[in-house]
């Protein structure tokens, strides 16, 4: 079968101020991988979304290329990017992964402690992330989740470890967020961060891991 380079569905373009696009066009590009508008196994070109962009091939190549260095995208020579798509056993590394480090993560912190300022911050995105729990809302809610569990991992202060678990979840999502709406299920998962939030600023190591566990289990093809 035949693959054909397809242009990016519903992408907005960039701000007229565009102090960095290579940036920006990293962030529109990713919002397209993790609303499925860029498809796992399709090819696209640079060129073509460049142009839908409204903006020069050079900072969306590199963008695309950036992608490529994190897993999301492979170059196809002389044809584009093609974005990945991970088989079952592909999930299943990256979830093992996640359980390895994410999970550990947040059980660190919990060890650490929580200072009032950032339990009242994280429980603020508790309740944004559950608003935003919606089946027409996903783009939003996957931020807004992304947004929750990346800050309880800052909280140690280690930049390259919350990098690795930022393109873990990414690489996930990529592989098929949308289950979650399709099964039911979106609301359920976004109401099981605040249990998560609870269990870690009562420094409860093993319940915030063994809560952890469970919740990103959905990841699981």
């Amino acid at each position: 079968m035949t693959e054909q380079r397809n242009p990016v569905v519903g992408i907005s373009g960039l701000a007229e101020s565009r102090p960095t696009l290579k940036d920006e066009a990293v962030s529109i590009v990713r919002r397209a991988l993790m609303s499925g508008d860029m498809q796992p196994g399709k090819i696209y070109s640079a060129n073509a979304l460049a142009s839908q962009l409204g903006v020069s091939n050079s900072p969306v190549r590199e963008a695309m290329m950036a992608l490529s260095e994190k897993g999301l995208l492979e170059v196809v020579r002389n044809r584009g990017f093609r974005v990945v798509e991970l088989s079952p056993d592909d999930q299943r590394e990256v979830y093992d992964l996640r359980m390895l480090i994410e999970v550990t993560a947040v059980g660190r912190v919990a060890d650490q402690g929580v200072s009032t300022e950032d339990g009242q911050r994280l429980a603020t995105m508790v309740d944004t992330t559950l608003a935003a729990a919606r089946p027409d809302n996903m783009i939003d809610y996957l931020e807004r989740d992304q947004e929750f569990h990346l800050s309880m991992v800052q909280l140690l202060g280690n930049t390259r470890m919350t990098k690795i678990i930022e393109n873990l979840r990414d690489q996930s999502r990529v592989s098929g967020s949308y289950h979650l709406a399709e099964r039911g299920l979106l609301v359920a998962s976004a109401a099981e961060h605040g249990p998560i939030l609870a269990a870690l600023l009562s420094g409860n190591r093993n319940l915030v891991e063994s809560l952890m566990t469970e919740h990103l289990s959905y990841s699981l093809p």
